[in-house]
């Protein structure tokens, strides 16, 4: 091999260095709502109820909660009830391993819908989360527990 053959072989390993050091700093909006599939199921506990909510900001996103067919808004002036009530909420399922079965994400944009079968120690629940992105970070608007 010659030294131009030589020198071809120094830029494509540059290159394809380059390539997977790049693929491995940015991450997908996939792998974040995969992320997201990973904080909110396991074990319900207050750390696991923490990582969900810590999408939540009502401060910037006005975020709503469905449960029991009661919806409950948060926004910048009740901002502060929404861990108590989100525990209030998953109380049946504290201590449960919540096994998920089946999983839908749907990417729109700045919009994305996760929604969850997931198999709990009680029985069956479905989950529905719709997130916005805002300055490239992702934010809960609507969680629908059934």
């Amino acid at each position: 091999m010659g030294r131009t053959g030589i020198y071809l072989l120094v830029i494509l390993s540059i290159v394809v260095g380059a390539a997977v050091v790049t693929d491995a700093v940015v991450v997908t909006d996939r792998e974040r709502m995969d992320e997201f599939i990973e904080s909110v199921t396991d074990r319900v506990s207050e750390s696991r109820i923490d990582n969900a909510l810590s999408y939540a900001d009502p401060s910037k996103v006005t975020m709503e909660l469905v449960h029991d067919g009661r919806r409950h808004r948060y926004n910048d002036r009740n901002a502060s009830a929404l861990k108590a009530d989100a525990r209030k909420a998953l109380a049946s399922l504290e201590g449960s391993k919540l096994h998920l079965i089946q999983e839908s994400i749907s990417l729109k944009g700045e919009r994305a819908r996760i929604a969850l079968r997931l198999r709990t120690d009680a029985g069956l629940a479905n989950t529905v989360f719709d997130l916005r992105r805002e300055n490239d970070v992702w934010f809960l608007r609507r969680v629908i527990v059934n």
